[in-house]
């Protein structure tokens, strides 16, 4: 019985704990069947009975112990227990490692792409440079970047130009 218990750790020590467990079954029933041929004859020995009888209540017991060891590993696998041998919650977290690098490697890939694909139109000349409205090209001289960020304040030439304009406007109300 010491043996069964330990028969339940490994995938491939449960396989062979049920195969165990098949031929005592079959043991078992060779075990009946010989007692009930002893009964059935004109002179049964009841020594040979009492044998074949005795070795099926034995065999009957070990099985019943074994399904109930694997049935109850079972129902602890089944409801997500936590039980020795259970290798299902770190199979389960290094196939979500698995599938998380995955998902990195190909973001990693597509960001690349980016990467080279802006190298190559700079090095051929077509990448874009800040668009300036053809309004501020005639008054200004090309921006810098920094110059860009900052918002467009109109020149004094251009605040007297509005001021006039909003008084013609006003007059005629």
């Amino acid at each position: 019985m010491a043996s069964t218990q330990q028969t339940v750790g490994a995938p491939r020590e449960r396989l062979l704990a049920l195969e165990k467990i098949e031929k005592d079954i079959s043991t078992a029933i060779q075990s009946a069947g010989q007692a009930l041929q002893e009964l059935s004859k004109d002179k049964p020995a009841l020594k040979h009975v009492e044998s074949h009888t005795s070795n099926f209540l034995k065999t009957l017991q070990e099985i019943e112990n074994g399904l109930s060891q694997q049935i109850s590993y079972l129902s602890q696998v089944s409801t997500s227990h936590p039980h020795e041998g259970s290798s299902y919650a770190s199979q389960k977290d290094l196939q979500m490692a698995m599938h998380r690098s995955e998902h990195v490697k190909s973001r990693l890939g597509e960001l690349e792409k980016i990467k080279q694909e802006h190298i190559r139109q700079k090095h051929t000349g077509v990448v874009r440079s800040y668009s300036i409205p053809e309004s501020q090209t005639l008054q200004q001289q090309p921006h810098t970047p920094q110059q860009q960020q900052q918002p467009h304040t109109p020149q004094p030439q251009q605040q007297q130009k509005q001021r006039d304009h909003q008084r013609e406007q006003q007059a005629q109300l």
